[in-house]
């Protein structure tokens, strides 16, 4: 075992302590209530989306895929902070399951990731009961209109693909 001197130990609680202080995420929005955030919700407006807001004050914008199926994306009113760092999540479901996700499934999903440009799977626990698989992003809350159309792009494509593969229904 290493001998832990002094001079280290207090090295090492300065840095535990620096890194608690800086590292207090904070979610923007949340006691606002379900209003929508009015810098996303001018983006969709400039891009000519029509959508609609949820009771949690999120947005939800339907998509017809040239293939003949659709898509939901939602995007957060919500905004996290870290630091300097304020983001909001764009995500689209791409199945639900009512067990936990097999070890060979969930292994799939992380080994997808790796390629992503932007985004990743992830599961969620729903109130109902049963998972969530999602395909989500997390972009500057700031970011221009041009940034959240490419953004929402990737996460549509993805997930309607991935919902085809692993379902072939068209159910979100």
């Amino acid at each position: 075992m290493k001998n832990i001197t002094l001079k280290y130990l207090v090295r090492m609680i300065a840095v535990v302590a620096v890194f608690s202080m800086g590292a207090s995420v904070q979610q923007a929005g949340a006691a606002a209530g379900a209003k929508p955030d009015p810098r996303a919700e001018n983006a969709l407006k400039k891009m000519g989306y029509k959508y609609a807001v949820t009771s949690l004050g999120n947005f939800r914008i339907s998509f017809n895929l040239d293939d003949g199926r659709g898509h939901l994306v939602f995007i957060s009113s919500s905004t996290e902070k870290f630091g300097s760092l304020e983001t909001r999540k764009i995500w689209a479901t791409v199945m639900n399951s009512k067990e936990p996700l097999s070890q060979e499934l969930a292994n799939k999903l992380l080994m997808d990731n790796i390629p992503m440009k932007l985004g990743a799977y992830e599961l969620t626990r729903v109130d109902e009961g049963g998972y969530k698989i999602q395909f989500a992003a997390r972009v500057d809350a700031g970011c221009s209109s041009d940034a959240l159309k490419d953004a929402m792009r990737i996460i549509l494509i993805t997930a309607d693909g991935k919902e085809k593969e692993l379902t072939n229904a068209d159910e979100f």
